[in-house]
């Protein structure tokens, strides 16, 4: 299948919740993408770069009006909120549904077993 770059209104159709990030932010992000990504085989290509693209997104709170996943109690009036210890101990990819997802992308591509060893130098 031919690598097909994603566009920001795939980035939304996919996720939802990018609706309201204007279509230049998400094109930003999507290039920053592309250039991390041209390694990656052409059909998986576009799904790395739009889990990739708002994994950043979300980690820069792009993202509004979700409540965030694990948040275990919220008060309004000066504002108090209170996350789950596993919620709050997560970093990196981990930090974000589109980022877990990235990862997971990235461990079936590139996931493999790993062998290093020092060949025999004697012949036979």
């Amino acid at each position: 299948m031919a690598y097909t770059a994603p566009t920001a209104a795939t980035l939304k159709a996919r996720y939802p919740a990018f609706t309201s990030v204007a279509d230049a932010t998400v094109e930003y992000w999507l290039a920053e993408a592309a250039q991390d990504l041209a390694h990656w085989p052409d059909d998986q290509r576009a799904r790395g770069e739009m889990a990739w693209a708002a994994h950043r997104m979300a980690e820069l709170g792009l993202v509004t009006g979700t409540v965030p996943a694990g948040v275990t109690s919220f008060k309004s009036g000066t504002f108090s909120a209170t996350v789950s210890d596993g919620i709050a101990s997560r970093t990196g990819y981990d930090a974000t549904v589109y980022g877990r997802e990235f990862r997971q992308l990235a461990r079936n591509l590139f996931g493999g077993p790993r062998l290093a060893w020092q060949p025999s130098t004697e012949t036979c």
